[in-house]
């Protein structure tokens, strides 16, 4: 196959953080091969791509581009060259419809004007193509994190790129849209798209991969043919040992209720019912699962319980105290402790620094205060002790948090919740975009808290996770708690049917 990229001896070197994110980084693409490149966060895979994206330059080394030596200074460089890039993190205009957002900066117009219905019509013949089905004149900020996926996918897919970058592409995506998606991704391989894959997601890797590189601390440790690696050489080459895929997990010692949810409703600003009549209670010393398709009602859960939003009927309460109607601020003096979804959006201030950020809602408690005051050194070995207790890479006391990779920031915000010891803690998708390494870390972290008499409400769309980490499991759909699930009942089969609005059979 004919060579399409090429990477040669690639450096780059964070003098701020003094990480070597790429070292002497070497390795070939071919046309038409969809080229995974795996590594723990922090390993220098999105480095890399931003490099080639034309979003960072080398300190030094050679790329090449269909055999012609390239140094882009910008995306629009890149572009040009017919690379597209599909970032982790979105990058859209929230305001704008999907149309407006597919072809901004290369709208359609007419005697000057633009041409609304052109672009829909064009958007929505792209979206056919490829199977990543959209409405065309939905507002971007409407939209559940899947379809903005397909969004970013769409906007590269209509500048007509030839290489296209995708940068942890299901990291928010269902099963299902995971399913569909992989087999988009082999027909734009069959049509000769070439695609590059960094992903965590080692089983997805093999599934749609021909080849496969994986970096560790900087360097290539090694690429091979998918078909001829498995997936516990794929994790030991990651993390340089080998991994436990599922962490051993002891059997619960259940205590007292501490989170009861009665009747619980919830209609948002539109009127429309986002929850109804939810009810359900956690006990101390279990990890109360909670699968269900994304937008069924779980995050509004989450969001009642928390106190970020009000709830229009039912009550939550703490340890038998109705908290209903306290404030956020009020619930985590209570004891609750929140992992959110989108750790940069909802978990961090990502400007400012580690120590800023393990202090977050907790700033006004009397061990971090001189007086009216924050006490420094004291704040300074709070963090640093996160830092120590958590391994968490690249990170400085005084360093932003926005330069560390994603797992690590999951770890300054999984840190500053468990330092609270809190009697409930909520992980709402805790291990989205992570890496096998981190993902067994903080699987570990969730164990030990359940073992030490913590209750805890685990939200994922990761059925392998409610799987393996859960001691029962409920399913929601359209708003309701369609089911609850312990012992022999908690399977694959059963969790599935009653996320599509299934019954068991012995509730017919």
């Amino acid at each position: 196959m004919k060579e399409v990229i090429r990477f040669e001896n690639i450096d780059r070197f964070y003098s701020e953080s003094n990480v070597q994110a790429n070292n002497k980084v070497s390795f070939s693409v071919t046309q038409g091969e969809i080229h995974a490149i795996c590594g723990e966060n922090g390993a220098g895979k999105s480095t890399l791509m931003n490099i080639l994206f034309g979003l960072e330059q080398a300190d030094s080394g050679s790329m090449y581009v269909k055999g012609i030596p390239v140094n882009f200074k910008n995306p629009a460089e890149a572009i040009e060259t017919g690379i597209g890039m599909v970032h982790q993190h979105f990058m859209v205009v929230n305001s704008f419809t999907v149309a407006q957002n597919v072809l901004l900066g290369m709208e359609t117009n007419t005697y000057g004007l633009l041409n609304h219905r052109k672009e829909v019509a064009f958007v929505s013949d792209l979206s056919k193509k490829y199977h990543l089905p959209i409405d065309p004149n939905a507002i971007t900020e409407t939209l559940p994190v899947g379809l903005l996926q397909r969004l970013e996918i769409l906007k590269m897919l209509a500048r007509n790129v030839s290489i296209l970058i995708l940068d942890e592409p299901t990291a928010v995506l269902t099963p299902s849209e995971v399913q569909e998606f992989l087999k988009t991704l082999r027909i734009l391989a069959r049509e000769g798209t070439t695609i590059l894959f960094i992903s965590h997601k080692l089983q997805e890797v093999l599934d749609v991969s021909d080849r496969i590189t994986v970096m560790r601390k900087g360097s290539v440790i090694g690429t091979r043919e998918t078909r001829k690696t498995t997936l516990a050489e794929l994790a030991n080459m990651m993390v340089g040992r080998d991994v436990i895929f599922q962490v051993p997990r002891k059997e619960a010692h259940v205590g007292a209720i501490v989170l009861s949810v009665e009747n619980l409703g919830y209609r948002n600003g539109n009127g429309i019912t986002k929850l109804d009549s939810v009810s359900l209670h956690i006990c101390a010393g279990e990890i109360y699962g909670l699968a269900g398709v994304t937008g069924n009602g779980q995050d509004a859960l989450v969001s009642c319980i928390c106190g970020m939003v009000q709830p229009t009927s039912g009550n939550v309460c703490l340890q038998g105290k109705d908290i209903s109607r306290l404030s956020v601020q009020s619930r985590r003096k209570e004891g609750i402790a929140h992992v959110p979804e989108d750790r940069i959006a909802m978990g961090l201030s990502p400007q400012s620094s580690v120590s800023d950020n393990v202090l977050l809602g907790f700033q006004d408690r009397k061990e971090f205060r001189k007086g009216c005051l924050l006490n420094p050194e004291v704040c300074e070995d709070h963090a640093q002790k996160i830092i120590d207790s958590y391994s968490i890479a690249g990170a400085t006391v005084d360093g932003p948090v926005v330069k560390l990779s994603g797992g690590n920031m999951q770890k300054v915000v999984l840190g500053r919740e468990l330092a609270t010891h809190p009697k409930l803690l909520i992980v709402n998708q805790p291990t989205r975009g992570l890496d096998v390494g981190s993902i067994e870390f903080v699987h570990r972290m969730i164990v030990e808290q359940r073992d030490s008499g913590v209750a805890i409400l685990l939200v994922s769309v990761e059925l392998e996770e409610i799987l393996s980490l859960s001691d029962r499991v409920g399913v929601m759909f359209s708003g309701r708690l369609q089911g609850e699930l312990q012992g022999p009942q908690i399977n694959e089969n059963t969790i599935g049917l009653l996320m599509v609005g299934g019954v068991l059979a012995n509730e017919k």
